[in-house]
């Protein structure tokens, strides 16, 4: 690859200011140093700007992008427009490694010669922070999982996240996240997984995800989040819609798209606010999906069926 960079970490900034150094910090200090660091400030109006500047004026690694705030999957993308690396890895701005993360990450896929690998763990941080052990690369045993997206699947852990993976920067330099979309990653992670034969695995537990920030999945359910389900759920059925990939889509169907109407239906029961308006809202638009054949109603678990049927049976009664 251009300038032998081992690989490239893509990291999103937006209003991260307080955990900003740390995970910094911890990309800086890795034992792999061979890298580029490239940080997206997607807009930030808080220290954020001004954090990343100060660390790009002590290392040279740095590569700082500045946007107008646009949501992280355009953040992600003008990352992948800029690698260089042989290698891409996303990190999280309030997120941070431990030490060895990338060239454990790197040393995998060098030796299997693989083009993903796989955190299958991570540690889930609040305030407490861990003790950190020190790993033996040379001893590491390495475990590849064949067929990819069926092993994706099955081993689920973290199958939607693109964090906590490292990706050959050939095949995803030309790929793109959704712009504009809640829960961008499981429609990238799905069509790349389904575009690789296999991927290699590490099972320690390398990356440190904050448990203690405001997170999308924990904020309040609402109509754009279920549009943006329904966003990545057409996008997935297209993609699978070209001869090659009809293999796959009965798999995808049934344990992704499946997956996503438990969420939807999960977030809905659990709304205090506007569930009438949300319930309202999903009926349409999974009934459209299920008169395309998009979703098929018997890959739906009995606890979403019977949801989904309550839901239904409320609207007919209002």
């Amino acid at each position: 690859m251009e300038n032998n960079i081992a690989l490239t970490v893509i990291i999103p900034v937006y209003n991260a200011a307080s955990d900003l150094p740390r995970c910094l910090d911890s990309v800086c200090h890795q034992s792999l140093q061979n890298m580029e660091i490239i940080c997206v400030n997607d807009g930030s109006t808080d220290d954020s700007a001004q954090i990343l500047n100060r660390y790009a004026k002590d290392d040279s690694r740095f590569k700082i992008i500045t946007q107008k705030n646009q949501g992280l999957s355009a953040a992600r993308n003008a990352g992948l427009e800029a690698v260089q690396g042989e290698y891409v890895f996303f990190l999280d701005a309030d997120d941070w490694l431990h030490p060895q993360t990338l060239e454990i990450f790197y040393q995998t896929a060098q030796k299997n010669a693989a083009p993903v690998v796989v955190g299958e763990t991570f540690c889930r941080l609040g305030k407490d922070i861990p003790k950190l052990q020190s790993y033996n690369i040379e001893k590491m045993r390495s475990i590849i999982r064949r067929p990819a997206l069926q092993n994706l699947y099955k081993h689920r852990h973290v199958s939607a996240v693109a964090w906590n993976k490292l990706y050959r920067a050939d095949i995803v330099k030309n790929r793109r996240f959704i712009n504009g979309i809640f829960f961008e990653d499981w429609p990238f992670t799905t069509c790349l997984f389904a575009d690789i034969d296999c991927y290699a695995v590490v099972k320690q537990p390398l990356y440190m995800y904050n448990t203690s920030s405001v997170s999308i999945t924990r904020s309040c359910f609402s109509l754009k989040k279920i549009n943006d389900y329904m966003t990545g759920i057409r996008y997935v059925a297209q993609y699978f819609a070209v001869p090659e990939k009809q293999n796959l889509w009965r798999l995808v169907q049934k344990k992704r798209l499946a997956l996503s109407v438990k969420m939807m239906l999960s977030k809905i029961s659990k709304s205090k606010e506007n569930q009438a308006e949300l319930e309202n809202f999903f009926k349409k638009e999974y009934l459209n999906l299920q008169k395309e054949k998009i979703i098929c109603k018997k890959d739906l678990s009995i606890k979403s069926l019977f949801r989904l049927y309550r839901l239904l049976w409320h609207q007919r009664c209002r």
